[in-house]
């Protein structure tokens, strides 16, 4: 994505409805995630700006909310990435959040399968019927 404001100190900036376009978001959305705190746009006038930050940190939003992760699990992905995740600790804790999280897809993933089962015995059922 190109920049469409050059920032004097922090590097490039994007305007939110840039980054809205981009990742397929309403401004509504982004404005959400602002007000919890998942992303920090500076103000010009009217205008939010993004930084590099910023939009790493709305990628992270986007991964966090496909896999299925709350708004406070985001936070806390987003709070261990600003770290650095050089604490070996947080690592772990990353690591074992993602394994959770695997977990309970894995458990969904066969959750529906089972029911994709059913519905064909079901309509095999019904096509055998009359009518």
């Amino acid at each position: 994505m190109k920049a469409k404001h050059e920032g004097e100190t922090n590097g490039p900036f994007f305007r939110i409805g840039d980054l809205a376009q981009e990742f397929g978001l309403t401004l509504r959305a982004l404005r959400f995630y602002e007000d919890k705190g998942l992303l920090r746009p500076r103000r010009a006038g009217v205008t939010r700006l993004c930084n590099l930050n910023d939009y790493a940190r709305l990628r992270l939003v986007i991964f966090g909310r496909r896999i299925g992760f709350t708004l406070g699990e985001i936070s806390e992905l987003i709070g261990l990435w600003e770290q650095g995740l050089a604490d070996p600790g947080q690592l772990s804790a990353l690591r074992q959040s993602f394994i959770a999280k695997l977990t309970e897809l894995e458990k969904k993933k066969v959750e529906i399968d089972d029911t994709i089962d059913e519905l064909r015995t079901v309509l095999g059922r019904l096509s055998s019927l009359p009518g």
